[in-house]
């Protein structure tokens, strides 16, 4: 059933489309250009003047008000740039992971900091109200709808204009909306990620190289989907080029793929020839899903240093040493 769902994604990314029922009306949705996206920043800008004409606060003025009020402060602000250098210094430190139960402890991290981060922005959104940027991105998303929603497959014919649309009902517009966001789901990163790693798509990999052969069109041309399928199809090929007996498990998952492709490949090969041989030194705290993840058998009778130690109250003498690696 996965398969299935993934070969019409793919089917979809290509063609640079998607289709769908509308009110019991077949419709058609487009897939967005980088070229879209800059006509669409246009439209916010323009949005973004009519409020400030009409006197609407932006949020530079809100946020004046808000600390003159003492209802948000400059640490507030420090606390969310604090947080956000936080996250990337705990992604970076992850690339330099190895040991699987290691990268799990620091993805369990960055998503905890992440919430918190959420948190505060939110609250910080709830208290600056409606602004001219508000207005804009609220506007801007309506122009999502209209650029999005044609009749027919060329891609030629808008569903809605602007008037058309501003007259429809609230109730009418949450379909839209709810529509549009139900089919894009199924575009998302992790989405994406996961049909190439299908069987059926093994042919495509060595074509993407050139986005002519591939889509017969410039890449300039592409719409995000097909942007970020040939980008992660790229990766993904050159991670399989570049590593040799990457674990099962690991193949077909694309956040563990990822996470195997961007870590150190002279580290990764340092901690598998230590792990293979034993070495105590490399062995405290290494669990079997770390040799797993390193596409290594664990060392016969092998067992952590940690878990030893423990077991003998915290401390070894050489005679146990000796046993967990196999000597005399």
């Amino acid at each position: 059933m996965e398969t299935v769902k993934r070969r019409k994604i793919f089917r979809d990314i290509v063609r640079g489309y998607s289709t769908t029922t509308l009110e019991e009306d077949f419709v058609y949705i487009k897939h967005l250009t980088p070229h879209d996206q800059v006509e669409l920043e246009e439209i916010e800008e323009k949005y973004h003047n009519i409020a400030l004409r009409r006197g609407v606060p932006t949020e530079e003025d809100m946020l004046v008000f808000l600390k003159e009020e003492d209802q948000w402060k400059d640490s507030d602000d420090k606390f969310i740039e604090d947080k956000k250098y936080f996250i990337e210094t705990l992604k970076t430190a992850k690339t330099k992971m190895v040991l699987k139960h290691q990268i799990d402890k620091q993805d369990e991290l960055i998503l905890e900091e992440t919430i918190a981060l959420n948190k505060k922005q939110n609250e910080k959104a709830s208290l600056l109200g409606n602004t001219c940027e508000k207005y804009a991105r609220d506007r801007l998303n309506d122009f999502y709808m209209i650029r999005s929603f044609y009749e027919d497959k060329d891609l030629t014919t808008p569903l809605f204009d602007e008037k058309k649309f501003d007259e429809l009902e609230n109730h009418d517009i949450k379909k839209v909306v709810l529509r549009y966001n139900e089919l894009f789901e199924a575009f998302n990163e992790e989405n994406i990620q996961y049909t190439i790693l299908e069987e059926f798509y093994n042919p495509y990999l060595s074509f993407a190289e050139d986005s002519m052969q591939f889509y017969g069109k410039p890449f300039c041309d592409l719409t995000y989907n097909q942007i970020r399928l040939i980008v992660y199809t790229r990766v993904f090929k050159n991670i399989f080029d570049s590593n040799e007996n990457i674990p099962d498990n690991i193949r077909k998952d694309p956040a563990k793929l990822l996470e195997f492709g961007s870590s150190s490949r002279e580290e990764r090969d340092k901690a598998k020839d230590k792990l293979s041989k034993g070495d105590a030194s490399t062995l405290v705290g290494a669990k079997d899903e770390d040799y797993e993840y390193l596409g290594i058998q664990k060392p016969q009778g092998g067992k952590s240093l940690d878990e030893e130690t423990r077991k003998k109250g915290g401390k070894l003498n050489m005679q146990d040493l000796m046993k967990l690696h196999g000597v005399g």
